[in-house]
């Protein structure tokens, strides 16, 4: 059985393109495989992304929406790393407030 660990955020601005949450992670040029509801790969107002680095599937994270108005996102993965780097990276990009990381069985 897996851990997952949970953190919800509260961006105030424009998103990061998803790509860039991908090279945060783990660098320029980085393999991965992505999902969400970004129209274009430079969209900055996506509420959906799932990113899996190709070279390590174990490494994913996903972003899903809570609520649109205001937004809330909760950012779950089961690498607790890569959950708390990804909330982090958002909300220094978009401004907000992150919450405590949380951990699931």
């Amino acid at each position: 059985m897996s851990t997952d660990y949970f953190i919800e955020i509260s961006p105030e601005g424009p998103l990061p393109a998803y790509y860039l949450v991908a090279e945060h992670l783990w660098g320029p040029g980085c393999n991965i495989d992505s999902d969400g509801d970004s129209k274009t790969p430079d969209d900055r107002h996506w509420t959906e992304l799932t990113l899996t680095l190709r070279t390590n599937p174990g490494l994913r994270v996903d972003v899903d929406r809570v609520s649109i108005n205001p937004l809330v996102l909760v950012v779950r993965s089961e690498n607790e790393a890569v959950c708390v780097s990804t909330a982090s990276y958002i909300i220094s990009v978009a401004g907000g407030s992150i919450g405590p990381t949380v951990c699931k069985e």
